[in-house]
């Protein structure tokens, strides 16, 4: 038979190839990869068809192994197996099909061994296809089974008897007829790009299947062998068009996108999340989640901030019920910023984009926990850390729309920075706190200097003359008087004293100074006292707590200070509430903190405690001055100090000092141990 006219049919399909080849060097998919090479062994194909030495040896097994070989690439380009499983059934399905491609074409009537190595590569290669028939997850396995079955028994047939080209053939037809359906099913969609595949692929089998069951002499056989090389054609004609399509749908995807991540960003620009000393910073944490929840792909979202006693209490929530969101604030208030820490660098936290993670919160539930009754397990959460202090919060996210489009990097893009817009004002909000109560309380100083000094003068005045009139011989009604006069007179210069100390403090003689010991011995002095008027005092100091250089003295004067202030607090609560005094200390970074909290009452207003002359006491029972000397002695120690209520009731002070520059880290962080 003359294949002369196959040559323009192999010229088109060349430029074709150098298509297909252009749209590899953009997209560098699997998929178009497979696709180029399938589209070059079937020129090659053509080539030794129309090739004079492409009839028999091995330019016949040349043509027989690329027809087989073009069909499998088409095939394994639509499978739904990834990655290098796919490429191992390929491998597999290839290695016994060009065996039987080659034996059969060299040797055109082969001996009993021979023919025993070809049924022996038909039935491989039948088992590789059963096999992975099972795998496909696009078409029911009973369908691609019972498919695969009947062409592998079919080919098994032909090979028992001797017909090894029409095994070759019948095996290439149903590779096919397969890549037909998986591509109408891959794409789900009637396009001119599918439809010209689908048909291509169908009527490129027709002829293989009637080379089965007609002659080679046949006429129709032969029109049909024409008929197919015009259908070679529009098969890659419909892939071409196929990955235009999906560029096309992949731009319009990614414009829709770009218009929604836009649309959410500008959403996120109009929250005001402006620094504030008052009211969280000025940042309403429900009006943020309640953005996320509408302008981003989750449903539910719960911001966890970390509070002064080293917690994380949910301080906004949306799209969570009560239960919910009460069970979520139960986990945070168990949470330190070491334990989530060591959470995020475990197996049970993933990064999935930038600084998201995947969560399973199994292992911070406790014991019948409502979080697994809700079904509240795996969510996933963007950490809220600044530079200078460490993790802040936590952004908890959860309920993704819709839950079958996977998440891209746009999704969470504006998310991130929205965490990070947060971090910044919380901690400007922090720094603008600190700036203004050193502002009031360096007015303040300045002004209780000046007063010190406008009054010390005249004190001593009276005092000299009360002491001069004592000494008279008056009567005792008039002593009795002029000793008030000096008494009340001392107290008011002491008041006076303790003014001009907390407007310029003594001088500060630093050294190194151990606060565990510390700490131990205010225990060992006060326990034992404390509890005889019925108050529990609990200290618990992590190991390893490094040193600081500071004034003995003076910081065991602020802890005693804090103390005191603690247990007059717990006085004046009701006899059936609790009374317990707890003292927690723990290396944070590159400070110490020392957190005093008790079951009392809390503070009347948390913002004023340093106010000098701000009491909780009642009139008579001290001036007022103690926790302002508290401060002024800590900030010149350049640590911070800081006051605040618990919840539902107790109050807190939250003592930070430097750490020594010369300490070092231990190789070994040992836990916290309670006393």
């Amino acid at each position: 038979m003359d294949d002369y006219y196959r040559v323009p049919t192999l010229a088109l399909l060349s430029i074709l190839v150098a298509v297909f080849a252009t749209l590899y060097l953009r997209s560098r998919t699997t998929r178009t990869l497979l696709w180029l090479i399938g589209w070059l062994l079937a020129v090659v194909r053509l080539v030794m068809i129309v090739s004079p030495y492409g009839q028999y040896g091995v330019g016949l097994a040349i043509s027989n192994t690329a027809m087989e070989l073009a069909a499998l690439m088409f095939l394994g380009s639509v499978s739904t197996i990834k990655g290098r499983t796919k490429f191992f059934y390929i491998g597999a399905f290839a290695a016994p099909l060009i065996l039987l491609s080659v034996s059969t074409s060299l040797d055109p009537s082969p001996g009993i061994l021979l023919r025993i190595l070809n049924c022996l590569a038909t039935i491989a290669v039948v088992i590789v296809a059963v096999h992975w028939s099972t795998r496909t997850e696009l078409l029911p396995v009973w369908f691609t089974l019972l498919f695969t079955v009947s062409i592998g028994g079919a080919c098994l047939y032909f090979a028992f008897t001797g017909d090894y080209d029409r095994v070759l053939r019948l095996a290439h037809s149903g590779n096919s007829l397969m890549t037909a359906l998986l591509v109408l099913v891959t794409y789900r969609r009637l396009s001119p790009g599918v439809i010209f595949t689908v048909t291509g692929f169908v009527m490129w089998s027709t002829p293989v299947l009637a080379n089965v069951m007609l002659d080679h002499g046949d006429p129709a056989l032969v029109l049909a062998m024409r008929a197919v090389n015009l259908m070679k054609v529009m098969t890659a004609v419909g892939m071409i068009v196929l990955v235009l399509e999906d560029e096309l749908t992949s731009n319009e995807t990614a414009r829709m996108r770009d218009r929604r991540v836009r649309a959410e960003m500008e959403q996120y620009s109009t929250l005001d999340i402006s620094a504030s000393p008052t009211r969280n910073f000025g940042i309403d944490y429900d009006r943020v989640c309640e953005v996320i929840t509408t302008a981003s792909r989750f449903r539910q979202a719960a911001i966890l901030q970390r509070s002064g006693d080293q917690n994380f209490p949910v301080v906004g929530r949306a799209g969570m019920e009560g239960a919910l969101a009460g069970a979520l604030d139960a986990l945070g208030q168990r949470l330190t910023p070491e334990r989530l820490d060591e959470f995020y660098k475990s197996s049970h936290s993933s990064v999935e984009l930038g600084n998201t993670a995947i969560v399973d919160l199994r292992p911070l539930m406790v014991p019948g926990d409502d979080l697994e009754r809700l079904n509240f397990v795996h969510i996933r959460s963007i950490p809220m850390r600044t530079s200078s202090s460490g993790l802040q919060g936590v952004l908890v996210l959860s309920g993704l729309n819709p839950p079958e489009q996977p998440l891209a990097a746009e999704d969470l893009l504006s998310l991130e920075l929205l965490v990070a817009r947060l971090a910044a004002g919380h901690e400007n909000g922090l720094l603008l706190r600190r700036v203004m109560e050193s502002e009031k309380l360096a007015g303040l100083g300045q002004l209780a200097g000046r007063v010190a000094h406008e009054l010390n003068n005249p004190l001593t005045v009276v005092m000299g003359y009360a002491e001069l009139l004592e000494e008279n011989g008056l009567d005792e009604a008039t002593r009795r008087s002029v000793g008030v006069i000096r008494s009340e007179s001392r107290r008011m210069k002491q008041t006076v004293e303790s003014l001009a100390r907390f407007w310029k403090s003594t001088p500060n003689t630093p050294a190194l100074i151990s606060v565990e010991q510390m700490l131990t011995d205010i225990e060992r002095l006060r326990k034992p006292e404390l509890e005889r008027t019925g108050i529990v005092l609990e200290i618990a100091i992590a190991r390893d707590l490094p040193r600081i250089r500071a004034n003995g003295d003076q910081i065991r004067q602020v802890f005693l200070q804090i103390l005191n202030n603690a247990v007059t607090a717990l006085q004046q609560s009701p006899a059936e509430q609790e009374k317990k005094v707890r003292i927690d200390a723990t290396h944070i970074k590159d400070r110490v903190q020392v957190l005093f909290s008790d079951t009392g009452p809390g503070f009347p207003n948390p913002n004023r405690v340093f106010d000098p002359f701000f009491s909780t006491k009642k009139p008579g029972q001290g001036p007022g001055l103690g926790l302002s000397l508290s401060y002024s002695i800590v900030r010149e120690h350049g640590g911070d100090i800081s006051a605040f209520n618990l919840q539902p009731h107790g109050a807190a002070v939250a003592i930070e000092m430097p750490v020594d520059p010369a300490w070092k880290e231990p190789s070994v962080t040992g836990s916290v141990f309670s006393r």
